[in-house]
């Protein structure tokens, strides 16, 4: 049994990479991610299962896994699952995160979302083992509810400089200084 299907309770949606060809992974393997975070309390039973999951099929001879696809908040307030997977299929065929919307209907989602979105990720937690220095538990991710979404937005908020070293899109001036 080294893993089992989880569904998260609600939660904040936060880096939300579930649409086009995801986000590059540290190898540059595209991927699609979502972190989700929630008070402890409400996150208690899936953080049990996890654990149960790694206590009854833990690699022989292995104490503490490296991750467990949750993080305890600092205050332990809060955890933090995340969840990822491969944006395609061992064949190459791309593959797509299904979204639902509140009302439990498949749906597509056509805009970027951002961090403060509310929803549930649902996934498979499952027992991955690299060697002694690598084994854990990952969370591979299947599907989303999304409850609330709360579109990104790209934010960019400068001052303009002024004078008459500074660059601008227009000019070809190369600093050597930027005091």
């Amino acid at each position: 049994m080294s893993k089992i299907k989880i569904t998260t309770p609600k939660g904040e949606l936060k880096w939300a990479q579930v649409t086009g060809a995801g986000k590059k992974d540290l190898q540059g393997r595209d991927i699609f991610s979502v972190d989700i975070e929630m008070p402890t309390e409400r996150a208690q039973p899936v953080v049990d299962e996890i654990n149960a999951l790694w206590e009854s099929d833990k690699p022989k001879g292995a104490k503490d896994p490296k991750s467990t696809g949750y993080r305890v908040a600092e205050d332990g307030q809060s955890v933090k699952f995340t969840f990822k997977t491969s944006a395609v299929f061992p064949s190459g065929d791309p593959k797509e995160v299904t979204i639902f919307d509140a009302k439990a209907q498949r749906t597509k989602v056509t805009d970027k979302i951002g961090n403060g979105s509310v929803g549930r990720v649902s996934g498979m937690a499952s027992i991955y083992d690299a060697g002694v220095a690598a084994r854990g538990v990952t969370l591979y991710l299947d599907s989303l509810q999304l409850i609330k979404l709360v579109r990104y937005e790209e934010v960019a908020s400068f001052d303009v400089e002024e004078g008459d070293d500074v660059f601008t899109s227009d000019a070809t001036f190369v600093a050597e200084d930027f005091a």
